[in-house]
């Protein structure tokens, strides 16, 4: 029986979209035709071996360790650990996969952002540490991408690495991801939410995410509010800068980081979650808000498009106006508010995790095929 060995030390919503991703992944996995096929073991964090075997019972062989992702250890004691197991096939779920391991792997590209986006104002760093993480960042990544097979979660991404990199089309797949099943579980009405006049923007602060541009036009409705859900960091720090030069600070209500649970009565109220992103990997945001009966006003960035297709109002993420004005007509429109959350309920179900793990365990087979 081959053995597959897949590198969970991201597991969980803790580590963001990440560790959703590889979650999920696991959830479903085991539920696939292919599952008993193969002997499957996973590395994970030690700390969290009681919250594994909680999700995933006794499905998976666990590998502990204190190994931290993004570290020098990483890249010199893991392929020891690894090697010690003799795998048949290695699932990197992040691109982190150590340079001096050359067994047979597949890496999760969930996005190339760091390749468009960098310097001070991306980092907390200081300048030197940050350009030789930045350079060994994308050292690490393109040694993933020409010596590994890919998995990616878009198609936007997918044609990007085709073209930049010459990935053989073979060696790279798209997987879509999913809305949490926690998420879809929710049962709303969608005549009796009760809308109040604020928007939502959930993410971090990045640069890229380009959050700017929702504080220019609350600078032109000054009798709407914005809630923003996120981790408090030195970029909201930032951010709530911005917003105080703007002369906005009171319409802008910073809430910190809130569990899954807590999301339900913010989003089913709101008038609409704004995802202004100049660059996304897949973005289950959106997909979210669709789900608990928020519509959503999306730029036309990346892979948003791809992944939003009508379920949206769009907006180009250079434009302020353009984004006024799609605010403006779905305050005057509640019709229209109702049309796009029935569209977003549709929108959010054609992806699912059982799909993902299903094309997943197939190109596990389809790899070890190849090379045997």
């Amino acid at each position: 029986m081959k053995h597959i060995l897949i590198d969970a030390r991201l597991y969980g919503p803790q580590h963001t979209g990440i560790g959703r991703y590889t979650k999920n992944l696991l959830l479903h996995l085991v539920k696939t035709r292919l599952f008993k096929k193969y002997h499957f073991s996973l590395i994970v964090n030690q700390n969290q071996i009681d919250e594994i075997k909680s999700d995933l019972g006794y499905s998976f062989k666990l590998i502990p360790t204190n190994i931290p992702v993004y570290s020098l250890k990483e890249q010199l004691l893991l392929p020891l650990v690894i090697k010690r197991y003799h795998p048949d096939l290695v699932h990197f779920t992040h691109f982190n996969k150590p340079i001096i391991y050359f067994g047979l792997s597949i890496v999760t590209i969930h996005d190339l952002i760091k390749h468009f986006y960098k310097g001070k104002d991306t980092t907390t760093k200081n300048k030197f540490l940050y350009w030789l993480k930045y350079l060994s960042y994308l050292l690490v990544s393109f040694f993933s991408i020409k010596t590994n097979h890919i998995i990616v979660p878009s198609n936007f991404w997918r044609q990007y690495l085709l073209k930049k990199f010459k990935v053989k089309p073979n060696n790279i797949i798209t997987t879509y991801e999913a809305v949490d099943p926690n998420f879809l579980s929710n049962k709303l009405k969608v005549e009796n939410s009760k809308i109040e006049n604020y928007l939502i923007y959930t993410g971090n602060l990045y640069p890229h995410k380009n959050f700017s541009i929702i504080l220019k036009a609350l600078k032109s409705l000054p009798d709407l509010k914005l809630k923003v859900i996120c981790a408090r960091d030195i970029f909201q720090d930032r951010a709530e800068d911005m917003a105080r030069k703007n002369h906005i600070s009171s319409q802008v209500e910073f809430l910190g980081y809130l569990k899954d649970n807590q999301f339900k009565n913010i989003y089913q109220h709101a008038l609409a979650l704004v995802h202004p992103s100049f660059m996304e990997g897949f973005s289950l945001t959106g997909l979210e808000a669709m789900s608990l009966n928020c519509p959503v006003i999306s730029s036309t960035s990346s892979c948003l498009p791809e992944i939003y297709q009508d379920s949206v109002l769009y907006f180009d993420p250079n434009k302020a106006i353009q984004l006024i004005d799609q605010i403006k007509t779905l305050q005057n429109n509640p019709k229209l508010r109702t049309t796009l959350i029935k569209k977003g309920h549709i929108q959010a179900k054609k992806y699912s995790w059982h799909n993902t793990a299903n094309q997943t365990a197939d190109f596990y087979q389809k790899v070890l095929h190849d090379h045997t």
